[in-house]
């Protein structure tokens, strides 16, 4: 659910965004969030074009940014479908629910082209912890996204379109670590780049664009303008548009996301998993006013959004054993999913229904958010 590291963090951030090919896409990251995106197959998809953790966290990869918080999950793909890659789990102690520090801004952009500002934030514990931040321009809809991988291996390289090896193209260095491009501007101007380097032992940042505009020698200026003010290890935390209360306690988050976006889409996103595979996962969206109209199918499956059939604190609402999905709730979609022994927990008070009952959803303005999201 922050990509993160889009946190569809490759789809291409922006499905309208230039970008040289889609098949560009980097696997290391997809790896990353494979588990994620696949733990909640039969959930109900989300309409975000950009879409949380998994938007936020493979924006850099294809040099676009992307969409689909891990919270929101691909409705139509069965369990079998995807590669779920093992995440070793550092659960908290069972007394200790407190989930502090969910979402942190431990890297940010110093200077940025006129305006744009961050507004996709999103982080992923799982295989390498991943943060990712990203902005945009509502004008000439260009975007800038920042991987900060943390600390562990270098990122593999993306591959190049027609699915050949990827490189290193050689780049000075920024602010004296050794860096390079992946996807470098072109002698037309082309208006995407990957830079990467290394800021600190082991500690690897990627800084991705598209739609911006100039010579390869003014982007390549631009690129290292951003890439130098970049700074690393802050933590301030991201205030959230919700709070959960009676999230069981021992479990590992392993995504959270925050989209803000200058097109006026707003969602959050949360993650987290247990020893053993059942996991719980939280999204919400800003409404647009649509109420869904989607049935099952024969495989269980609910393509689009689904229709109502329940009520929940007043609200439409559609409800089956493990999963809510709430309309309107004071300006935002509510989309809930837990399974195995996470869902036995919560069937103690009430279930996943329950779990929504003892959220609170604070609305679009910012005043109103918290940094403690759960419990």
């Amino acid at each position: 659910m922050p990509t993160v590291n889009d946190l569809d963090v490759m789809r291409t951030m922006r499905a309208d965004a230039p970008i040289p090919s889609q098949e560009r896409l980097d696997t290391g990251r997809e790896r990353l969030l494979a588990a994620i995106e696949s733990s909640s197959p039969r959930a109900v998809p989300t309409r975000r074009r950009h879409g949380g953790i998994r938007g936020i966290l493979l924006a850099g990869g294809a040099a676009a940014v992307a969409t689909a918080v891990a919270v929101a999950m691909q409705m139509g793909v069965h369990p079998t479908a995807v590669d779920v890659r093992p995440t070793t789990l550092h659960p908290l102690p069972a007394a200790d629910a407190k989930y502090t520090d969910l979402l942190v801004e431990r890297a940010a952009f110093g200077w940025l082209p006129p305006g744009m500002r961050p507004n996709r934030f999103g982080v992923d514990h799982q295989v390498q912890d991943a943060y990712g931040v990203t902005a945009d321009e509502p004008e000439t809809r260009a975007v800038v996204h920042l991987n900060d991988y943390g600390r562990g291996k270098e990122p593999d390289l993306p591959a190049l379109p027609g699915g050949a090896p990827g490189r290193r193209i050689p780049a000075p260095p920024v602010n004296g670590h050794d860096a390079y491009w992946t996807f470098a501007p072109d002698e037309n101007g082309q208006s995407t780049f990957e830079l990467r380097w290394q800021y600190a032992p082991d500690s690897w940042a990627e800084l991705t664009a598209t739609g911006l505009h100039g010579s390869s020698a003014e982007l390549t200026t631009t690129a290292y303008k951003i890439a130098e003010s970049v700074t690393f290890g802050g933590t301030r935390p991201v205030a959230l548009p919700l709070h959960v209360d009676g999230v069981p306690g021992g479990l590992t988050p392993t995504a959270t996301g925050l989209e803000n976006t200058a097109f006026g889409e707003v969602s959050a996103d949360l993650a987290f998993l247990e020893a053993g595979g059942s996991n719980l996962m939280i999204t919400i969206t800003k409404s647009d006013g649509v109420i869904g109209t989607g049935v099952p199918n024969a495989q269980g499956v609910i393509p689009g959004l689904p229709r109502p059939n329940t009520k929940l604190d007043g609200h439409l609402a559609f409800q089956k054993p493990g999963l809510v999905h709430v309309y309107g709730v004071n300006g935002f979609d509510v989309h809930m999913s837990a399974t195995g022994a996470i869902l036995a927990k919560l069937n103690e008070t009430g279930g996943v229904a329950g779990l929504f009952h003892r959220t609170t959803i604070l609305g679009t303005d910012e005043a109103n958010w918290t940094t403690k999201p759960v419990n």
